[in-house]
């Protein structure tokens, strides 16, 4: 049985708070109060702009739908969280259309990128039963060859990353010239958190959340 207990600890708005709060301190403590967070929001606020539709897209319509935080930390927070929900969304569209549900999105990922097998899957929690069942659709698919990606799930995968990338191209257009400044800068300031130790130095892991 479900509990929702949790509901009379802290409502939605204190999680909320609670998850803004702490994002700003944390900001704060590691990169302090550099100038030009505000000049990067604006940048990032104009790729948002170009985001004219979020159907299908449930994870940044809801970020999208809440009020942007009066901290300059909050808001750069709010707009990273917008786009990075805006094309994993998109990410998701672009790989049910080929047909994977998401174990098997993982499975593939993780052969792609060249992790072992189910260690990136069993990390979301999915069973050890549940991923020899997804592994063995896959296989049955030709998208796995013995233990690896096929040169059809190669391509296949492929294939979803260049969609992802597409579905990106006009908040990547409206962002403009501004955008290798910007990634140098937030490239700058990830790289100080991790060295702090407050996310993973694998860059794979980073991107696949």
């Amino acid at each position: 049985m479900v509990s929702f207990s949790g509901r009379a600890v802290c409502t939605l708005a204190d999680i909320r708070s609670a998850k803004e709060s702490g994002a700003v301190t944390a900001l704060q403590e590691i990169l302090g109060n550099p100038d030009d967070v505000d000049d990067k929001v604006t940048v990032l606020r104009r790729g948002i702009d170009a985001i004219h539709s979020t159907s299908g897209r449930p994870l940044s319509a809801g970020l999208l739908s809440l009020d942007w935080p009066d901290e300059s930390w909050g808001r750069l927070w709010h707009a990273c969280s917008i786009l990075r929900e805006y094309r994993g969304d998109g990410h998701i569209a672009a790989y049910v259309a080929y047909g994977l549900d998401g174990l098997e999105a993982n499975l593939v990922t993780e052969l792609q990128v060249g992790w072992d097998p189910t260690t990136y899957a069993g990390s979301r929690g999915w069973s050890p039963e549940a991923m020899a069942a997804g592994t063995e659709r896959l296989r049955a698919r030709g998208l796995i060859d013995e233990a690896d990606l096929s040169e059809n799930g190669r391509s296949m995968r492929d294939r979803i990353e260049r969609i992802t990338d597409s579905l990106m191209q006009p908040v990547v257009d409206a962002i403009g010239d501004d955008l290798p400044g910007l990634l140098d800068t937030l490239n700058d300031w990830s790289q100080l958190i991790i060295d702090h130790g407050w996310f993973p130095p694998d860059p794979y892991k980073r991107a696949s959340g």
